[in-house]
């Protein structure tokens, strides 16, 4: 009984590494100046609670940055291709900060038990389903792994899309549309193929509603 207060007593550190991340990133705040948006151009307010998936375009390696402080309130995950890991102490660092390794190349089972145990912990987990970095406004191809994680974890997936900046002073903004629910796609209660691919096609869509306002 002892054992057990004890142990509710200690502090959990296991996130130290990112929150020193967060402070030591701040000044982006100022730098990017983010503006959220809805899909039809005005202020986004809502703040996303619990365990999500931020499922975005990526068009730089700058991207988890811009996500990050878009979603300023609170901690967030990220997939990270091994070729962005490379290097012990790059690694160390991005590891440190909330990166998930994942190999591209196939399934990687590892990357995606960590990527639910992470939603289920209730924290928001940026992915870029493209699989890679697209110059391209719209979504054409989008991997399906992004919802196989979301319906182990039971988490909503929310589009999004980063805006370029037209400027290099201009205020940075990102797009968010409205939380989608894989679940409510589900022919069965055990998703088949189809099922997956349907709500793919569903979130591409969704993605690319949020580049209309531009």
């Amino acid at each position: 009984m002892g054992n057990h207060r004890e142990k509710q007593k200690r502090i959990d550190l296991s996130h130290l590494p990112m929150d020193i991340a967060r402070i030591v990133c701040s000044p982006l705040l100022l730098l990017y100046r983010m503006k959220r948006l809805t899909p039809e151009g005005k202020c986004h307010k809502t703040h996303i609670k619990g365990g999500a998936i931020l499922a975005a375009n990526h068009t730089t390696f700058a991207d988890p940055f811009l996500l990050g402080v878009a979603v300023w309130y609170r901690r967030m995950h990220f997939l990270a291709a091994e070729v962005v890991m490379k290097g012990k102490l790059r690694k160390w660092l991005l590891k440190g900060v909330g990166a998930i390794e994942i190999d591209r190349k196939g399934t990687d089972i590892e990357a995606i038990r960590k990527s639910v145990k992470v939603l289920k912990d209730g924290h928001l987990l940026a992915i870029f389903p493209q699989g890679g970095i697209s110059r391209e406004d719209q979504v054409t191809t989008l991997k399906s792994g992004v919802v196989l994680i979301a319906l182990q974890a039971g988490v909503p997936i929310i589009p999004m899309h980063i805006v370029p900046r037209k400027r290099w002073y201009s205020r940075r903004e990102v797009v968010m549309g409205d939380a989608l629910d894989p679940r409510a796609y589900l022919s069965k209660k055990i998703p088949s193929t189809a099922d997956i691919e349907r709500v793919a096609q569903v979130l591409m869509e969704e993605m690319n509603r949020c580049v209309v306002h531009q």
